[in-house]
């Protein structure tokens, strides 16, 4: 999967573009004595900025690419923060996963999460939330199938419990196809887990009456 997202960024030639960089292990914070190269030409020098200022910045960055639609750009971004041999974090690599997710680009997302997330960093619920939101939307209809991996990965793997940030987004994809089956599916595993709606969960259920009905049903709950 490495090779997929090799291809997309051609300020890195090899197999690894993040990871070839980096030590699996956390540097401690230095000052930096070379540039860093950043497609915004206002950026500041990276001589006087510390690792954790220079994530930050290209964070930002790759958020801003993200909304721009050029995910390309932004796995770009990353590399280039890689050769400088500082390891990115899990706002970063979320941010990276989001901006490929936001533009349809999946199989990108998926090589993403595959390089900074296996055995670099320790994905949590947001990460996970980023590709559930993204095989909802990516295509014409959501890709269950993939949704269904996801979440058997997250809770079997990762170990990571589903909350209502997981459930908020399962529930604006049923609402979003009007797909009432399986959010009623959704709410009863919500209900299983004693996971109780917030305010998100009403927001993602409002622009359908069958949908919030169903919630109300559920939980009680009044709009």
């Amino acid at each position: 999967m490495a090779v997929v997202v090799a291809s997309l960024a051609p300020v890195a030639p090899c197999r690894r573009p993040f990871a070839a960089a980096i030590s699996p292990r956390q540097r401690p914070q230095r000052r930096l004595a070379q540039p860093v190269l950043a497609a915004d030409a206002a950026a500041v020098s990276a001589a006087a900025l510390t690792e954790t200022q220079v994530r930050a910045e290209t964070t930002r960055r790759i958020k801003k690419l993200g909304r721009e639609g050029k995910p390309r750009e932004a796995v770009a971004e990353l590399a280039n923060m890689a050769k400088l041999g500082i390891q990115p974090d899990t706002l970063a690599a979320t941010a990276l996963l989001d901006a490929c997710a936001r533009n349809g680009k999946m199989e990108m997302a998926r090589s993403v999460f595959e390089e900074l997330f296996d055995g670099l960093l320790e994905p949590d619920e947001v990460a996970f939330a980023v590709l559930l939101r993204g095989y909802g939307t990516a295509g014409e209809r959501p890709q269950w199938n993939e949704i269904s991996s996801t979440l058997q990965l997250m809770e079997r793997k990762h170990g990571v419990a589903p909350t209502t940030v997981t459930f908020n987004v399962l529930l604006e994809t049923c609402t979003k196809h009007n797909d009432e089956e399986r959010a009623s599916e959704i709410m009863g595993r919500m209900l299983v887990a004693g996971v109780e709606p917030d305010d998100f969960t009403l927001e993602a259920v409002r622009p359908r009456r069958s949908m919030r009905s169903l919630l109300k049903r559920n939980f009680n709950v009044t709009f």
